[in-house]
C-alpha cells in the first residue's frame, strides 16, 4: 500500500487506463453475446445500445456546461462505482428493465471515462500524454478481446467458461482500476473561465467548425453501422466462431495500428482531400465491389479494410481541424464533438438492427452511402481550410 501510495500520480493514471481499456474492451465487444445468449434478438440489442449511445451523447453535452466548475477525479470516481454496480446488477439478476437500465448506464459511464480521462492525465503529464494514452488503451482493449476469446468454452472444473465470465473479469478489471484511482491527488485547479455562451458563439461562429461537427456525425453513423455489432455480423452472418472472431478482431487492429504508422512516415505532404479519398473513398470503392458480388469473402474483405482505414491518416482529416480550436475552447469542443460521436454511433447501431434484418448486403448499403458523404464533405473542408488560411 504505501508503493502505492509513492507513486507518481502519473503512473497511477496510466495503470487506471490500462484497467479500465481491459474492463471496457471486454464488455464492449461481448455484451452482444451476452445479450444474445440470454435471449435478446439483434434487433433489441441494436435499440439498446442506440438508446444508450444517444443518452450518452446528451450527458457528454451537459457535462460541458460544468467543465469550469467540477473536480474532473471526483467525475471520473463516481462514474467508476455506478458502473461496477451495475455490471454486479447484470450479473445478478434477469429482469428485462434493469438489463436495459444497467446497459444504459454502463456506456454512459463508459463516455464520462472518455471525456474526462485525457484532461485528468494532461494535469499530470502534458508531454507525450497522449501519445502513451492511446498506446495504452488499444493494447489493453486488445488483450481483454484476445484473452476471453480464448477462454469462452474452457473448463475450469465444473465451472466453463461463458459471457458470464466475461462480465465476472470486467468487473474484476473496473475495481482495480478504481483502487488504483483513489489515491490520486489530482493537481486540477478550478479557475473562472469566460462565459459559456461565449465560447459556444466563438466555435459556431466558425463554418469549418459547424460543417466538421456535422460530418463527424455522419462518420459515426458510418462507424456504428459496420462496428457496433460486429461480433454479431461476424458469428451469425459470416459463421465465425467466437474465438476465431476475437482474433480476426485483434488481427485487424493489428494490421490497422501497422498501416497507420506507415503512413506517418510517408504522407507528410498528403492534403486533406487526397488523405479523405484514401481514407473514406477508397472505403466505398470496396464496399460498392462487395454489395454487388455480394459474396461473404468480399464482405470480409470490406470488414478488414474498413479497421485498417478507420486509423490512418487520422491526423489529416481530423487533427487538422481539432488544430484549429483554441486552447481556451479545447474541452467544451472536445464535449461538444463527443456528443456528435455519441449520436452518430446511436444511430448507426440503430440502422444497423434494420439493415441487418433485411441482409448484410444492405448494411454495407447503407454504410456506403454516409462514407461517400463523410468523403465529399471533407474534401469541401479542405477547400474551406485553404481557403481561409489564404486570407
Amino acid at each position: 500500500m504505501k508503493k502505492l501510495l509513492s507513486m507518481k500520480n502519473e503512473n497511477k493514471l496510466l495503470i487506471v487506463l490500462a484497467f479500465v481499456s481491459l474492463s471496457t474492451g471486454i464488455w464492449s465487444k461481448y455484451r452482444q453475446l451476452w445479450l444474445q445468449d440470454i435471449g435478446y434478438s439483434i434487433t433489441d440489442i441494436s435499440k439498446i445500445l442506440s438508446v444508450a449511445l444517444i443518452c450518452s451523447s446528451i450527458l457528454s453535452f451537459v457535462i460541458s456546461f460544468f467543465s469550469t466548475k467540477i473536480r474532473i477525479k471526483h467525475v471520473v470516481a463516481l462514474s467508476f462505482m455506478i458502473r461496477i454496480a451495475s455490471l454486479i446488477c447484470l450479473l445478478v439478476f434477469r429482469d428485462d428493465y434493469i438489463i436495459k437500465l444497467c446497459m444504459l448506464l454502463c456506456v454512459m459511464c463508459e463516455v464520462i471515462f472518455s471525456i474526462s480521462y485525457y484532461p485528468l492525465l494532461s494535469f499530470e503529464a502534458r508531454k507525450n500524454a497522449y501519445k502513451r494514452k492511446m498506446l495504452i488503451d488499444y493494447f489493453f482493449t486488445d488483450a481483454g478481446v484476445v484473452v476471453c476469446g480464448f477462454l469462452l468454452g474452457v473448463s475450469l472444473g465444473n465451472y466453463v467458461f461463458d459471457y458470464n465470465g466475461c462480465l465476472i473479469i470486467s468487473i474484476i478489471c473496473a475495481l482495480f482500476g478504481l483502487l488504483f484511482l483513489m489515491p490520486v491527488n489530482s493537481h486540477q485547479k478550478i479557475k473562472k473561465s469566460k462565459s459559456f455562451r461565449k465560447s459556444i458563439k466563438e466555435i459556431f461562429e466558425s463554418r469549418i467548425n459547424r460543417i466538421f461537427l456535422y460530418t463527424e456525425l455522419f462518420g459515426y453513423i458510418a462507424f456504428g453501422i459496420v462496428f457496433d455489432l460486429m461480433m454479431l455480423i461476424l458469428t451469425n452472418y459470416i459463421g465465425f466462431s467466437v474465438t476465431f472472431t476475437s482474433v480476426f478482431i485483434i488481427v485487424s487492429n493489428m494490421l490497422a495500428t501497422i498501416f497507420s504508422y506507415i503512413f506517418s512516415k510517408f504522407s507528410n505532404g498528403y492534403s486533406i482531400s487526397l488523405s479523405s479519398l484514401i481514407k473514406y473513398g477508397s472505403r466505398v470503392v470496396v464496399y460498392i465491389i462487395a454489395i454487388i458480388f455480394n459474396s461473404n469473402l468480399l464482405f470480409i474483405f470490406a470488414i478488414i479494410y474498413a479497421y485498417i482505414t478507420c486509423r490512418v491518416l487520422e491526423d489529416k482529416v481530423t487533427g487538422s481541424f481539432l488544430e484549429l480550436i483554441s486552447n481556451d475552447n479545447q474541452f467544451l469542443f472536445g464535449n461538444i464533438r463527443y456528443f456528435a460521436l455519441s449520436l452518430g454511433e446511436g444511430i448507426g447501431a440503430f440502422l444497423a438492427g434494420l439493415l441487418l434484418s433485411h441482409s448484410l448486403r444492405m448494411l454495407f448499403v447503407g454504410a456506403g452511402i454516409f462514407t461517400l458523404i463523410i468523403t465529399l464533405n471533407k474534401i469541401y473542408l479542405d477547400h474551406l481550410k485553404r481557403k481561409q488560411e489564404n486570407g
